[in-house]
């Protein structure tokens, strides 16, 4: 009997010290970090940046897959259902983990299920139409929709966003009769504007900002709390008379119960290849550089009062799960 206890008790520290020198030497193999949206959107272009700075620190390739669907939440259910062993990874904007679940029958526990590494990006919103577009403003646009009852499209990144929330918010404070439609992403968005069979998008820098600096689209208004660096003309929301912004995170997060020197290694493999200046050049051209990086349980916070906000102004708009 106590001969078996011994040999239990000798597998058991075995399996501790396996499990020890697995998280000593991570990482042994490649890492796959989900995106939840098609390629060439802003998150998707921040990814591979990541990735691409992120190897060089970690001595093994970070392999960007692309899972989209349902906002983004496909990726994360993936991602919360894997091996807490740190290969399998995503990167995300917050509200699919804040706001997704009060627009779709989707759960509302993402924040729970995963773990939140670090903060690598921030979306910049704005209301963009074609550049050649006659209307030149928001204001100017808002006339033209009230004018065209029910024949006006805007596009958006996808149902269950703040970027939605907000729309629908503008449009319900002016009472206009327009169709929002939800695209997977903010490049097919971008190519609905430019084909003319939008209106205009409210949706991030990274898929407008080249477009505007070229010409193509025009920035009607900013959904930042402040005015964007690049567009020092366009007014925010807040100054034209909308007291509403949308500006959201884009972190790394992983599954639930990640044992700390893995999420150690990462946090700070990331924190160093977001500043970078290869990954801060493209994060700065897609309107996506964020100077103030949180990572751990400070992150954490955030999201969750990001969430309860979140979920208050929806009450307060009366917006209901469709």
């Amino acid at each position: 009997m106590m001969k078996s206890i011994r040999i239990m008790i000798a597998l058991a520290l075995l399996g501790v010290s396996l499990l020890a020198a697995a998280q000593a030497d991570f990482p042994s193999r490649p890492i796959r970090l989900l995106v939840g949206f098609p390629p060439g959107g802003s998150t998707d272009v921040l990814a591979r940046a990541l990735a691409l700075e992120s190897r060089k620190l970690l001595g093994q390739e970070i392999v960007v897959v692309n899972k989209p669907g349902a906002t983004g939440v496909i990726s994360v259910t993936e991602v919360a259902a894997a091996n807490p062993d740190g290969y399998t990874i995503g990167i995300s904007p917050s509200t699919t983990f804040t706001l997704t679940h009060l627009f779709q029958d989707v759960r509302s526990d993402l924040l729970e299920a995963t773990t939140a590494l670090i903060l690598v990006g921030r979306q910049r919103i704005g209301i963009v139409a074609k550049g050649d577009s006659k209307q030149r403003s928001l204001r100017e646009f808002i006339d033209y929709a009230r004018k065209n009852p029910g024949k006006v499209a805007i596009g958006i990144p996808g149902t269950g966003t703040k970027v939605e929330l907000i729309t629908r918010a503008i449009a319900a404070q002016e009472k206009l009769d327009v169709n929002i439609i939800p695209f997977q992403g903010d490049a097919p968005v971008a190519t609905a504007i430019l084909g003319g069979h939008v209106a205009a998008g409210s949706f991030s820098a990274g898929g407008w900002a080249a477009q505007v600096r070229a010409g193509s689209m025009r920035l009607l208004a900013s959904m930042e709390e402040e005015r964007l660096d690049s567009a020092p003309d366009v007014p925010t929301l807040i100054e034209l008379g909308y007291p509403l912004s949308g500006s959201s995170i884009v972190y790394v997060y992983g599954p639930k119960r990640m044992p700390a020197s893995v999420s150690r290694r990462l946090i700070d493999a990331f924190a160093e290849a977001s500043r970078l200046p290869a990954y801060i050049e493209i994060a700065s051209k897609s309107g996506m550089d964020d100077k103030n990086p949180i990572a751990g349980d400070a992150l954490e916070r955030h999201l969750i009062r990001d969430r309860t906000g979140i979920s208050a102004l929806v009450d307060k708009l009366g917006l209901k799960k469709r």
